[in-house]
């Protein structure tokens, strides 16, 4: 009799534990499926909505630029014609006289152009004259640019202004007279600059087409010629790396070149031959 209660107790006790079992698993799994919910609803809270952007520029039928100006409260693009702000309508503009548009998006616009390009920007350049029909305080005309006359700098035709050149890095300036044209009887005067970096790689090239060897010299000291003594037909002396002396070798450089011998630094510290180079010139240009 004892046995039969004993294993009656033990099968309650079990079937007791399992129901308490199957409810704790009950409450988890309704626990986990809420936070699940409650999770995917806030992502999509959060989520923005993009709005897209009013096409202010479109191409038509015909292949012509169609401008589109946003409906009444809505903001307006920032517009740029000809480097001049313009608060017009763009549907006033006219299209035969612009030559190139360009829109830029929200994002890139409040970057470039600060807040008031919120709705974004839109840039256009118009051709030098204006229809009869357009005012001009409608469709500004492109700035003038000042002519400038050129001039060489370094051997290269270049445009501005010599005055904006730094004087210490100029070594010569020159004026060169020349025909306007084959044929022409009238002379155009133009003006070479030529700094001191330039003029050392002329003369130092022109050397090195007559002398391999002051060529190999100059391309392992990578165009250091300091202490190097160039000596002339007359006995004249000049030294690389001296200012005064620049310039005559750059004369040296327009004159007609026979021949260019080398003879390397020989001899110990206390007792050292420099490196000289002996330039002998035709009578004819010297």
């Amino acid at each position: 009799m004892k046995k039969l209660l004993l294993i009656l107790l033990m099968l309650l006790v079990v079937g007791a534990f399992a129901q308490t079992r199957k409810k704790h698993a009950k409450k988890k799994v309704s626990r986990t499926t809420k936070h699940r919910v409650r999770h995917r609803v806030s992502t999509r809270e959060e989520e923005p909505v993009l709005q897209p952007e009013f096409q202010y520029v479109t191409m038509g039928a015909d292949k012509k630029i169609v401008f589109t100006d946003p409906p009444d409260g809505q903001e307006k693009p920032f517009v740029i014609i000809n480097d001049t702000v313009y608060n017009g309508r763009l549907e006033e503009l006219k299209v035969d006289n612009i030559i190139d548009v360009s829109v830029v998006k929200r994002k890139g616009a409040r970057i470039m152009y600060g807040p008031k390009a919120a709705a974004g920007a839109i840039v256009i350049k118009t051709k030098q004259h204006l229809p009869a029909n357009l005012a001009y305080n409608t469709l500004p005309l492109p700035k003038p640019r000042p002519q400038q006359k050129p001039f060489m700098f370094n051997e290269e035709v270049t445009y501005g202004k010599v005055e904006d050149i730094d004087p210490k890095k100029i070594l010569s300036i020159d004026t060169l007279i020349q025909p306007k044209f084959v044929g022409s009887k009238d002379n155009d005067t133009t003006v070479s600059v030529t700094t001191k970096v330039y003029g050392k790689k002329l003369y130092q090239w022109k050397f090195g087409t007559l002398s391999k060897a002051y060529k190999t010299y100059i391309r392992s000291r990578r165009g250091n010629d300091n202490g190097v003594n160039y000596v002339l037909s007359d006995g004249t002396t000049l030294t690389g790396g001296k200012e005064e002396d620049l310039i005559k070798l750059l004369k040296v450089y327009n004159s007609d070149i026979k021949s260019v011998t080398f003879a390397g630094a020989t001899g110990k510290r206390s007792n050292r031959t420099p490196t000289t180079v002996t330039i002998e010139i035709n009578e004819q240009s010297n």
